[in-house]
């Protein structure tokens, strides 16, 4: 490990000049002091409509460029030709963007892999389906728009490079997503895509959330149980040790299950579509009315999602219509957002109504929707029927909705969810400025059964710890409940406003206001939202810091009559806070850019606490194929305890540098290191401080344009402060002490086959140290062996990861 970080650093000091023609930006051929502007422009022209240049001998075609300009280039720059089949390589990069910080989700890869197989014409392109583009903004989306309506179709995507108010970064986001077909409604052309992917498993068994830990909780509570540590009656801890341990026993069956997924996309020219997944996660069980009120037989025994639909386009006033399973996310997703993610500061996702073919299980409408589009009036409806999990009380009674990675039959399938609305915007593109809309909706959700949340059918009676979680306590029984939302948007010049506001009949209320000024080297994003505590909308899906049950007993499983229970802390719904974000990247100069700045200053509702972060990184670029970034990161943050509320303040480092040095090689190194300052407790020897750090390296070679391997090494050690990572296919949490490597093979067998294969290990040592005590009478002995004192000793975990993906296309 530490020789390839050697190797790395001092191969980091002879990496030659040299950027790549065919990937550089306009400001960067601008910069090159061998051309003038127009020369510049040109060349920039010339690689945008030919598709790249396949040597650097081609600029003798561009008129104005001569032997002298040829010779000045070969001596500070590279010409990478593109690669052939260029879709199968950006489904990959757009698949790897989950594996970043603030990466998009499921869904939002699932639709941006659609667009890639399929473009919009943009022609005919509306901002409301520009936006959903990966990293374009609505102000980018609106130009596009506005540029189509008033000067009329383009005969080639290059030539919206000039619109107003279009971005060149939005530019260059949205071009492989779109073309200038036109739609041709009488093809019945037939394409498609089959998935197959094997998941041995990404090395995180033995997390927190991971199956091995999840296990341990259930032998900890029967064994409690058991020896009668818990003050039950006799009748509720039979019935608590049966529960327990049928769900550990099923939870055995699922130990080194491989994760499977089948998927399939059709269509038939631009009317027709339609899909098929079934799927089961690595080490998860299986059945449980796959596809509720139809009997699969033996696919019930083999996977744990179905999902389906079919789906008709362009057909009138309607643009589509979904009848299966489908996603839609409207508005600032307060009131509908149906994707089972919510990552932390996320500022954009998925917008609209399209087919669902995502993991998602538990937030999986399936029934039948519909977009309408007539002259400046744009409308959603949808309506759905699906069986929802839920946490019981031991005598059966349906508790409080939870989303769980393992499933098991006390919680599975409880109740019938029907979910039946409608949104509808007016656009007032053209009257006012172009991207201005008005818009209401309204949903309602009905429940088979009534849930009837209950902290005495979740909380160990008589413990230490006492039942104190607002964010569970305001909830109230019943079979129903209603939202009414009104949102609006409108876009001046280079910037953009929009807002929502959410009301539920029981008078709690969502609220999110967000602005963005943008150019080509800078933009400014600021977010105000305000969530009530008793605001319980399943599908809100908002701008927050954190989830509706971080630092709340169920991130802590011992403190719950069932340790599957903790489950509910993943909940994907915003925790009820208030709070403005401010967020903004500029480019100093050609070298220097900060890449990302924010400052997140929030009030937690349910204890007025406030609470701050905020995050820097700057980025040094000496020459193109060199970048060096240090990013610094500063929490602090309060939460409620027994006594007194505790703060903690983290302060976390992280410094990369990156680079190219050859065409074909890509080196990354990342070193880390955090510390966290806590309120001291006398209960844990008044430690105040945590801290963790972790180097990390990564190479990549291309061999050929369509083979390229990725090696990756992690070496972490931690003091109290586990620390995370992102891999290319996801984040890793790092506990203890230990070391990692993987490898992943990627090879475009053609332009319609693809193959992607990723190996890992992980070796963790957890130190388990004070105790051994050398005074007999204060020492601790192994049961059934009193002359036998336990002394210090060091776990070692091994994990193994595989993953094998295939892709055909045609």
């Amino acid at each position: 490990m530490i020789s390839s970080l050697i190797l790395a650093v001092c191969l980091g000091l002879v990496v030659p000049g040299g950027f790549d023609l065919n990937t550089a930006t306009l400001q960067e051929l601008q910069g090159l002091g061998g051309l003038d502007s127009q020369q510049a422009s040109d060349l920039y022209t010339y690689i945008y409509e030919t598709g790249g240049l396949l040597s650097i001998y081609d600029i003798m075609e561009i008129p104005g460029f001569g032997a002298e300009e040829l010779e000045y280039l070969k001596n500070i720059c590279v010409v990478v030709p593109p690669s052939e089949g260029r879709i199968s390589p950006d489904i990959i990069s757009i698949m790897e963007r989950l594996a970043t910080e603030d990466g998009p989700g499921d869904a939002a890869v699932d639709m941006w892999e659609n667009y890639l197989l399929r473009p919009i014409p943009i022609n005919s392109a509306t901002s409301w389906q520009l936006r959903s583009l990966d990293r374009v903004s609505l102000i980018d989306a609106a130009a596009v728009e506005r540029r189509l309506n008033t000067l009329g179709a383009v005969s080639s995507v290059y030539s919206l490079r000039n619109a107003d108010d279009l971005t060149y970064y939005g530019y260059r986001n949205l071009r492989d997503y779109v073309s200038v077909r036109e739609l041709d409604l009488r093809s019945m052309e037939f394409f498609g895509s089959y998935r197959i992917v094997m998941d041995g498993g990404d090395g995180r068994d033995n997390a927190e959330d991971g199956l091995s830990m999840i296990l341990s909780d259930l032998h900890s509570a029967i064994c409690d149980l058991q020896e009668g540590g818990r003050g039950y009656t006799e009748a509720d801890s039979i019935a608590w040790t049966e529960r327990l341990a049928n769900e550990q026993t099923e939870l055995l069956q699922a130990v080194n299950v491989t994760g499977w997924e089948h998927r399939v996309r059709v269509g038939l020219g631009d009317r027709f579509r339609g899909g098929v997944r079934l799927s089961r996660g690595r080490n998860s069980t299986s059945g449980f009315g796959l596809v509720s009120d139809i009997e699969l037989g033996d696919l019930n025994d083999r996977f744990d999602i179905a999902k389906g639909f079919v789906s008709m386009e362009n057909i009138g006033v309607v643009n589509q219509v979904v009848l299966g399973n489908y996603n839609i996310s409207l508005g600032q997703g307060l009131m509908i957002d149906n994707s089972d993610e919510l990552m932390y500061r996320s500022t954009y996702r998925t917008w609209g109504l399209y087919p669902d073919l995502t993991s998602t299980r538990q937030f999986a409408l399936i029934g039948g929707a519909i977009e309408m589009r007539a002259g400046p009036i744009l409308g959603y409806a949808f309506y759905s029927n699906s069986s929802r999990d839920a946490l019981r009380s031991i005598d059966g009674t349906p508790n409080i909705l939870v989303m769980s990675n393992t499933r098991t039959w006390p919680y599975a399938d409880v109740v019938r969810e029907t979910t039946l609305g409608g949104y509808g915007f007016y656009d007032f593109s053209g009257l006012l400025p172009w991207g201005t809309a008005l818009g209401l909706g309204g949903m309602r959700i009905t429940y088979s059964d009534s849930l009837v949340p209950a902290p005495e059918a979740l909380d160990i009676p008589g413990d230490a710890q006492n039942w104190d979680c607002p964010e569970y306590d305001i909830l109230t029984a019943g079979e129903t409940s209603s939202f009414l939302s009104i949102s609006a948007q409108t876009i001046l010049d280079n910037v953009s406003l929009e807002g929502e506001f959410v009301r539920q009949d029981n008078e709690a209320a969502a609220m999110l206001a967000r602005g963005r000024w943008q150019n080509d080297y800078f933009y400014l994003l600021g977010i105000w939202r305000h969530y009530d505590l008793g605001y319980s909308n399943p599908y809100n899906r908002g701008f927050t810091e954190q989830l509706r049950y971080d630092d709340t007993v169920f991130e802590k499983p011992y403190y719950l009559n069932d340790p599957l229970a903790s489950q509910l802390a993943q909940w994907p719904t915003p925790k009820p806070e208030e709070g403005i974000y401010v967020e903004s990247r500029f480019q100093v100069s050609r070298s220097i850019t900060f890449t990302k700045v924010y400052l997140d200053i929030w009030r937690s509702i349910p204890w007025n606490f406030d609470n701050h972060r905020f995050q820097g990184e700057v980025e040094y670029r000496p020459d193109f194929p060199i970048r060096f970034r240090l990013k610094c990161k500063y929490q602090e943050k309060t939460k409620m305890h027994d006594v007194i509320p505790t703060t903690s303040r983290t302060t976390e480092y992280t410094f990369r540098t990156f680079f190219l040095p050859t065409n074909s090689d890509y080196f990354d190194v990342r070193l880390r290191y955090g510390m966290v300052e806590l309120t001291p407790n006398p209960l844990y020897g008044d430690d105040r401080l945590m801290t963790g750090g972790y180097i990390a390296v990564r190479w990549e070679h291309n061999f050929t344009d369509n083979l390229s391997v990725l090696g990756g090494s992690t070496l972490w050690s931690t003091n109290g402060m586990s620390q995370w990572e992102f891999e290319d296919t996801g984040i890793d949490f790092l506990d203890g002490d230990g070391t990692k490597f993987y490898v992943t093979i990627k090879n475009n067998l053609s332009d319609n086959l693809q193959f992607r294969l990723r190996v890992l290990r992980k070796d963790t040592f957890y130190p388990r140290t004070g105790l051994y005590r050398p005074d007999p009478d204060d020492a601790f002995y192994y049961e059934g062996d009193p002359g036998s004192p336990v002394r210090d000793f060091c776990d070692h975990v091994t994990d193994y990861g595989i993953r094998c993906q295939m892709d055909f296309r045609w």
